[in-house]
C-alpha cells in the first residue's frame, strides 16, 4: 500500500516542497514529459540545483518557489 503524500498551502509551510504529482497538480497543464526535460536543466545550472532533491532514485522533491523562479528565468532566456 503506498503511502499519500499531503500537500500544505504555502501559507502552513514556508519553502514547500512537492513531489512530481505534486506539481503537475499546482501547473495545471503541465505534463510529465516537459516537467523531467525541466528537472535535468534545473539539475544542470548551478542557480537552480539546490531546488530539487533526489534522496533516492525514485523520489524526488522540487521546491515550488524554486521553480517558479526557475519558470521565470527560462520567460526571461526566451525575451517573454
Amino acid at each position: 500500500m503506498q503511502k499519500k503524500i499531503n500537500e500544505l498551502s504555502t501559507d502552513e509551510v514556508e519553502g514547500l516542497w512537492v513531489d512530481k504529482d505534486g506539481l503537475m497538480r499546482r501547473f495545471e497543464g503541465l505534463n510529465r514529459n516537459t516537467l523531467n526535460k525541466w528537472l535535468v536543466e534545473m539539475r544542470l545550472t548551478n542557480e537552480f540545483s539546490k531546488y530539487v532533491i533526489n534522496p533516492t532514485h525514485k523520489l524526488v522533491w522540487i521546491n515550488v518557489d524554486g521553480f517558479v523562479a526557475f519558470l521565470q528565468w527560462k520567460a526571461h532566456e526566451r525575451g517573454y
